[in-house]
């Protein structure tokens, strides 16, 4: 057996709906460094049904979780009408989470450049989810203008790109 500790994983389903409505079932880590299973053409591991994927998992002798997060993707997430109330725990998740798949198959990511306008989306997304914030303490509630829901826009729509890179 050798020294280093088997990663466990959580079973990601990504639901598409795009031309056509797809289902991906793939391996999601947190580590020091976040990211996704490969197959061997470096592409994120992914099965078209949640019974594959298990089956895949027991196979290799994977540690697994189930049901941990779930995403559902559309172009609505990164259409400008759709963006006036914007929920900033889903819109980090997501954010995050196509992060991770840009790093898994070594791609640029507009989320990660951290610089500008960016990184002060960035936060105001993290601050607003107000997870430091006790429940008898004031919450903080982000205010948009209409270039920072621009730049949350070009960031989805960069995300949902790489991911449909990297499920293919």
């Amino acid at each position: 057996m050798s020294g280093e500790l088997q990663k466990e994983y959580d079973l990601v389903p990504f639901k598409i709906i795009m031309e056509e409505y797809k289902e991906y079932y793939t391996f999601w880590y947190t580590d020091d460094i976040d990211g996704f299973l490969l197959d061997r053409d470096g592409k994120l591991k992914s099965f078209p049904t949640k019974k594959e994927a298990i089956d895949f998992a027991k196979e290799e002798k994977l540690m697994f979780r189930l049901g941990a997060v779930e995403f559902f993707i559309a172009p609505s997430i990164y259409r400008i009408k759709n963006l006036r109330k914007i929920d900033c725990v889903r819109y980090l998740d997501y954010w995050n989470i196509f992060s991770d798949a840009a790093h898994s198959i070594n791609c640029e990511f507009l989320g990660d450049n951290r610089e500008g306008i960016i990184q002060r989306i960035y936060e105001k997304l993290f601050y607003g989810c107000n997870l430091l914030v006790k429940e008898d303490e004031q919450h903080y509630i982000p205010k948009w203008n209409k270039k920072e829901r621009r730049w949350i826009a070009k960031v989805m729509k960069d995300g949902i790109k790489i991911l449909s890179k990297g499920l293919k």
